[in-house]
């Protein structure tokens, strides 16, 4: 039996990606039994994926940032891993030393492992000879050791090209020029987030959706997932290759 997930933005055990302070993704289980024991490594079906046993996600962030010579963009790579140690992904096991193209990730309180860029790679792991990973396994909480290669690449995602100014009160329509290579993308305002299957490029945001957030400085951003799954000690992982876009807003009322 697997556990289907649905990533959303404010539901049960949080899991946060920092990318040089200016990425927060949200990585949030919520539990639903599902009897269906396919071994598709791919799922178009939408904004859920079965995550199984444990889930590792490769993230490559691409940020906008403006500056008086002209639009420059960012590239962060990064990368998180969790261990099911409950059916319903509500707490995480050790699963010891896990990492990323030879990048060790750090195993926060919670079990979850984060690699986070600093002074030594500001720009993160290089993503450019592939995703590879490897788990040292625990004998105690059940995680094999393995490792593995993602096959497929990442999502390929365009330009944010919907307006920087936003109103609350108008409703805001965030979009992207295009997407490929993806099952699911998730569209956000600040915190405010949208899933949607990995066809789409745009997301309208209502007033009444918007009405929470701060007045300022803001940051959409849209995340395209890309996800297959293999099984090592036959326990059932998927692996996720993530593209991020993002562009600073202005929020107003």
């Amino acid at each position: 039996m697997k556990t289907k997930m649905k990533f959303t933005a404010c539901q049960y055990s949080k899991k946060a990606l920092f990318t040089l302070g200016i990425i927060s993704l949200t990585l949030v289980a919520c539990s639903k039994k599902d009897d269906n024991n396919s071994n598709n490594n791919n799922n178009s079906g939408g904004s859920s994926i079965q995550l199984g046993d444990g889930t590792l996600v490769a993230v490559r962030s691409e940020t906008i940032q403006s500056t008086p010579v002209g639009d420059i963009t960012i590239t962060i790579g990064t990368g998180v891993a969790v261990f099911s140690a409950a059916a319903d992904y509500s707490s995480f096991a050790d699963g010891g030393g896990v990492t990323l193209n030879d990048q060790s990730l750090q195993k926060q309180s919670n079990n979850s492992y984060v690699f986070t860029p600093g002074v030594a790679l500001p720009t993160g792991i290089d993503f450019s000879s592939g995703v590879n990973w490897s788990v040292a396994g625990n004998t105690t909480t059940g995680v094999p050791a393995f490792t593995h290669s993602v096959s497929g690449g990442f999502p390929v995602a365009g330009n944010i090209s919907s307006a920087t100014e936003i109103s609350k009160a108008s409703g805001f329509t965030l979009t992207i020029s295009n997407i490929s290579n993806a099952d699911s993308v998730y569209f956000l305002v600040n915190d405010v987030l949208k899933a949607l299957p990995g066809t789409a490029t745009s997301a309208t945001f209502t007033a009444a959706e918007l009405s929470g957030l701060s007045n300022g400085t803001g940051l959409v951003s849209v995340a395209a997932w890309r996800f297959t799954n293999a099984q090592y000690g036959g326990k059932n992982f998927y692996f996720v290759n993530e593209t991020v876009k993002q562009k600073s807003v202005t929020i107003s009322n």
